[in-house]
């Protein structure tokens, strides 16, 4: 079965050439982080922050202008049990702006898009409530649109901004 990053990946369509799309993988996270080792730690949390690193950096070196980085929200809500995911969520969103600010100089804009954390297979109702309201949307919610845009022209002055995409969730 296909991990739930290579899943948002299909659902994101095709980008430009000058464009790069990176999924945050957190699959293989495990929900309750107790009594880890450093070896533990390293696979669990810094392998896919390097992972995120590495492919932003192929991205840069192959002359990508627009990269955009699809990251989990439970990193921006909290979820009791998901300290492990959120660590590797926000991580990603803070190498996003320092790249934006680091490459912004030569034309490069890096963006991240917070995708509701279902996508992800995180309960939501693990996050407790982070709106005073019901969800403002009922429909199924895509990144695909939002994430098609900031990979064109027309999003080149945007840089270094997280996008939430949950259907008005997280407001």
């Amino acid at each position: 079965m296909p991990s739930h990053a290579t899943t948002i990946n299909s659902q994101l369509g095709d980008v430009p050439s000058q464009a790069r799309v990176i999924v945050v993988d957190i699959s293989d996270i495990p929900s309750l982080a107790v009594d880890l080792t450093d070896d533990k730690i390293q696979e669990l949390w810094e392998q896919p922050i390097q992972k995120v690193i590495t492919e932003l950096q192929d991205a840069h070196s192959s002359g990508c202008k627009r990269i955009v980085v699809v990251t989990p929200l439970i990193g921006m809500s909290g979820a009791a049990g998901y300290s492990a995911q959120a660590a590797v969520a926000e991580a990603a969103r803070i190498v996003v702006k320092s790249a934006a600010r680091q490459w912004g100089k030569d034309g490069i804009v890096v963006n991240a898009v917070a995708l509701e954390s279902a996508a992800y297979g995180i309960d939501e109702s693990v996050a407790g409530p982070v709106s005073i309201a019901p969800r403002a949307m009922t429909n199924e919610v895509s990144a695909k649109g939002i994430v098609q845009w900031l990979c064109s022209e027309a999003a080149g002055d945007v840089t270094g901004q997280t996008f939430i995409v949950d259907g008005g969730s997280w407001m």
